[in-house]
Order: structure tokens, then C-alpha cells, then sequence
């Protein structure tokens, strides 16, 4: 007999830490399961390996794009028939990746030793989601791992794109205000400075709007060693700030808070929302745990506080359209379509419907600040070009004469 600790879903919508002991990881599943709980997670306790683990603290660095990779290929040879080790085998001898082969080569233990599949990859909770063993547990037990392994990966692919188009969009912004703000700065702090001294040595009388700018741009020079240091200071603290939990809900609260930003956010959360909760009641998941894993790949501390509290709701017996707009934060579209859902029975294909209409938001949105910024950036430096060079060409007209 072995200790187990578990992390299970209880029928009030609470997550828990429980310890069993059971002669196997599976063992463990089925007793916890036979009492009403949903079970996420099976670990044997460390005191009972008779030893130290080994540390995986390297092979928490796996791409997004490598699990990806990873997901099908198991999804393509688990659908040709070839057994879990078998198929893991191959996985280890093709991939690239020497973090993803250790990491493969564990599994096939754990899986050879008599754990199913989504246990095994549990016990690497940092490189394997929740919501992806959970949805892969779900598959064993109705006999459906193919079919769960595809919801999976059509999910990630989405996911992954959303993702790479909002990088994208906002990359190439981020790059030209960063160029621009180094121009400006070159411009202020050495190409005048450099005039200055050149029409100090020729003893000209330099017009006022030119001494003006002369003396702001001294000034700037002065002030920018203290300037850096204090930004550099505060962004400091505010990431240490943010690292606290109440920083990290108020910093989320503000992003969303935001005049333009803030809806373009929104709809990126809620896009991931409403596809996360569809895969994972698609997969078998009952309500109660999808909600639990769901609010858990939100990715916004305001947003998973606020919406906690609908899973008790809906434990107790209300609608989850009642319960998600007892939060106050989500939106009346998203609250019509999952009462439509509730009603049609088709709760899964409205928020594939949700995510959908939010993912073309999402698009529109990150198009147009594409569009917009460029000239926005590049007046600005035309006005800050226009507003220096031509007090020079006035200071050069009595040195011509």
C-alpha cells in the first residue's frame, strides 16, 4: 500500500487536497470517484518513493509549439493502434527536444508500472495542464481518448493562433515606438547638444525659439541619469507588486479598465472563456470541474476572482447564465447565448459560437491598431523633426551673412 495526495473537485464546486491510501495510482482515482468526487490529480508522496524525486525544474521549459507537435503525433499514432508505449517510444526517439525525451521517458514508466495515460502526464503538472489531463481522464473513462486527444488539439491550435496574432500585432507597434523614442532621444540629447557647442565656438547670436530649445534640451541631459533610474525603480516595484495576489488583480483590473485596450482584452478572455468551458464539457467533463478548470486557463486574476463565485451558484442549482451574471462582469452577448444554449441543450456549440464572434473581435481590433499606429508614430516624429531642424536653419542665417 502507497500514500497518495489528490487534488479533487467536491459536489459544492470547492477544489481540495486529500491523502489515500490504495495499492495503485488507479487504485486511488476509483475510490475517490466511487464517493462522488471528481479527481484531478494522483501523486505518490515524496516519503513514500524511499528517496528524493528527481528535480524537474528543466523540463518546465517546453514551447507551446513543441506540445502541440507533441499532441499530434500521439493523437495520429494512438488513431493508427499502436499502444500507449509503444507510441510513446516513438514520440521519445523522434523528438528534438532532450527535456520532452526525459520527460517522455518518465511517463513510459509510470504508464508500464500500471497509471493511465493522464495520470502519468499529471505528474508533471507544470509542463501538462489541468485542463489537459483532465480532458484526456475524461477520455479513458468513456472510451474515447481519440476523440478527446482531437477536441484537444483543434482547442490548442486555436488557442496558439489567437495567440500568435496577438503578439504579432503588437510586436511590430511595440518595435516602432521603441525606434522612435530612441530617434527622438538621439536627437534631443546629442544632435542639439552638438549645434550648441558648434555655434558657441562661432560666437552667434542664436534666435530665442533656439535658445529655448538649447535650454530644454541641457536640461534634459541633466535630468535623464535621474529619469532612467527612477522609471527603471518603478517598474521595479511595480513587478514585485504585481507578483503579490492583490497586485496582480488590481494590475488586471486596470488593463481591463483601459479605454481601447481594455475591450480588446476582454475580448481576448473571453474568447478563451467560452472555447476552454466547450472543450471540456464536449470531452465529458461535468459542470462542476469544467468550471473549475476553466476559470483556471483564464489568465486574468480580476476576472477568475470575480467569476469563482458562479460555481457554487450553479452547485446549488441555478443556471449558469444566472450565475455568470450575478458577476457582473461578463458580457450581456455571452450571457444570451449561454441561456440559449441551457434551453436548446446545446450549452457546448454556443460558446463555440461566443469564442468564434469574439475571436473575429479579437481580429477587427488588433487590424485596425495595426493600421492606426504607423502614422500615428510617424507624425509625431515628423513634429518633433519639424519643431528642431528648422530653429537650426534660422541660426545659420547670420553665420551665412
Amino acid at each position: 500500500m502507497a500514500r497518495f495526495s489528490c487534488k479533487i473537485g467536491t459536489p459544492t464546486g470547492s477544489m481540495r487536497a486529500q491523502e489515500v491510501e490504495e495499492a495503485s495510482s488507479e487504485a486511488a482515482r476509483r475510490s475517490l470517484e466511487a464517493q462522488g468526487y471528481y479527481v484531478f490529480d494522483v501523486q505518490v508522496r515524496r516519503e513514500a518513493l524511499g528517496g528524493p524525486r528527481r528535480s524537474r525544474a528543466g523540463l518546465n521549459r517546453i514551447g507551446s509549439k513543441a506540445l502541440l507537435v507533441f499532441n499530434q503525433e500521439l493523437l495520429a499514432l494512438i488513431r493508427a493502434g499502436l499502444p500507449i508505449l509503444t507510441a510513446l517510444d516513438l514520440l521519445g526517439e523522434r523528438s528534438q527536444q532532450p527535456r520532452l525525451r526525459t520527460l517522455l521517458a518518465d511517463v513510459r514508466e509510470a504508464v508500464k508500472g500500471g497509471a493511465a495515460l493522464s495520470a502519468a502526464l499529471a505528474h508533471h503538472p507544470h509542463v501538462f495542464s489541468l485542463l489537459y489531463t483532465a480532458a484526456l481522464h475524461a477520455g479513458e473513462q468513456s472510451g474515447t481518448l481519440v476523440d478527446a486527444l482531437t477536441r484537444y488539439v483543434e482547442y490548442q491550435k486555436r488557442i496558439l493562433a489567437l495567440r500568435q496574432r496577438f503578439r504579432a500585432a503588437l510586436t511590430y507597434p511595440a518595435v516602432l515606438c521603441l525606434a522612435s523614442g530612441a530617434v527622438i532621444l538621439f536627437l534631443l540629447t546629442f544632435v542639439v547638444p552638438t549645434f550648441t557647442r558648434i555655434y558657441g565656438d562661432l560666437e552667434a547670436e542664436l534666435p530665442v525659439a533656439t535658445r529655448l530649445l538649447v535650454a530644454l534640451t541641457g536640461r534634459l541631459r541633466e535630468v535623464l541619469p535621474l529619469v532612467g533610474g527612477g522609471a527603471a525603480l518603478l517598474l521595479m516595484v511595480a513587478w514585485r507588486w504585481r507578483a503579490t495576489p492583490a497586485g496582480h488583480q488590481a494590475m488586471d483590473r486596470w488593463i481591463l479598465g483601459l479605454p481601447w485596450v481594455g475591450d480588446l482584452a476582454r475580448g481576448y478572455l473571453f474568447s478563451r472563456f467560452a472555447r476552454t468551458l466547450a472543450m471540456t464539457l464536449g470531452g465529458g467533463i461535468p459542470m462542476i470541474p469544467s468550471l473549475q478548470i476553466t476559470l483556471g486557463t483564464v489568465g486574468n486574476a480580476y476576472l477568475t476572482g470575480a467569476l469563482r463565485p458562479a460555481i457554487p451558484r450553479v452547485a446549488a442549482g441555478s443556471s449558469l447564465a444566472d450565475a455568470l451574471g450575478s458577476s457582473g462582469v461578463v458580457p450581456p452577448l455571452v450571457l444570451e447565448m449561454v441561456a440559449v444554449g441551457e434551453s436548446s441543450g446545446s450549452l457546448g456549440d454556443m460558446l463555440g459560437h461566443v469564442a468564434d464572434l469574439y475571436d473575429a473581435e479579437v481580429d477587427t481590433r488588433l487590424t485596425a491598431l495595426a493600421a492606426v499606429i504607423e502614422p500615428v508614430i510617424m507624425i509625431g516624429m515628423g513634429l518633433v523633426v519639424a519643431t528642431t531642424m528648422p530653429r537650426w536653419t534660422l541660426a545659420l542665417r547670420p553665420w551665412r551673412r
